[in-house]
């Protein structure tokens, strides 16, 4: 049997899943302000910088709050990172780690 299909999902627009991958990020775009390199920033790294908040603070709270302010600190201090001397992902572990301990 099959089953109906209505002229809505006919029409529908369809969606695409964008991933993005570390190599993806450029350190140049970030440094000249662009807002859809730092998207694809937070979209990359958010999830992996909560988890490693969350081992440091057990507050789901404070744990929002530590990763916004890395972002926003990330945001307003990208022209000091250096890419050869770490990745962005331990820059940005570091500022959180800083965060979190200031929290405590």
């Amino acid at each position: 049997m099959q089953m109906a299909i209505s002229t809505s999902q006919v029409f529908e627009k369809p969606t695409l899943k964008v991933w993005v991958y570390a190599n993806d990020i450029c350190p140049l775009k970030l440094k000249e302000g662009d807002k859809e390199a730092f998207k694809a920033l937070y979209k990359f790294y958010a999830p992996l910088l909560y988890g490693s908040i969350r081992r440091n603070l057990k507050n789901n709270k404070s744990c929002d709050l530590v990763l916004e302010q890395t972002f926003l600190y990330a945001w307003r201090n990208i022209s000091s990172y250096d890419e050869s001397k770490c990745k962005m992902f331990t820059w940005l572990n570091r500022i959180a780690a800083k965060l979190a301990s200031d929290n405590l």
